[in-house]
């Protein structure tokens, strides 16, 4: 069932004079762990599944942004004490609508009939795609260790 479901977008800070790419880098990933906090706080999870990125942005600064972020949410859950199982974007295509190549559609309408939505996905085309991931990432995880340790605790 899904409970509640939100993204987190952070803002690209106005370039001003003494204000560096890092210090932009920096405010947002403390607006990232701030929301993560807040949700571990508010909602009390036994545990997390998280997808990897891939790594093969386009960018250098795309490939930054991901690492960032993935350090981001790794710390925090570690802060929290939570489990985490990681898991690819190939295998939540796979798990989800049954094969790698499976497009994001595909991955939305699987989700979509595998579980019981008690929230709305967010009302943008990329928020909604990052919650549909999300929930397929949990397909994925299913079999995986921690949801057989959750499982086996009562979680």
């Amino acid at each position: 069932t899904i409970l509640h479901a939100a993204t987190c977008r952070t803002q690209k800070q106005a370039r001003k004079k003494g204000v560096r790419v890092a210090d932009d880098d920096a405010e947002r990933c403390q607006t990232l762990a701030r929301f993560l906090l807040d949700m571990v706080q508010t909602y009390r999870p036994a545990g997390a599944v998280v997808e990897l990125p891939h790594g093969g942005a386009q960018s250098a600064r795309a490939n930054r942004s991901m690492g960032m972020a993935t350090g981001v949410v790794a710390a925090v859950l570690e802060a929290a004490g939570l489990p985490v199982e990681w898991v690819t974007p190939d295998a939540v295509k796979k798990a989800a609508a049954g094969r790698r190549d499976a497009s994001k559609a595909d991955v939305e309408q699987a989700v979509r009939q595998a579980f019981t939505w008690h929230a709305a996905p967010p009302s943008t085309k990329s928020a909604a795609e990052h919650v549909f991931d999300a929930a397929g990432a949990l397909l994925a995880a299913e079999h995986g260790t921690l949801m057989r340790a959750l499982a086996q605790r009562g979680a």
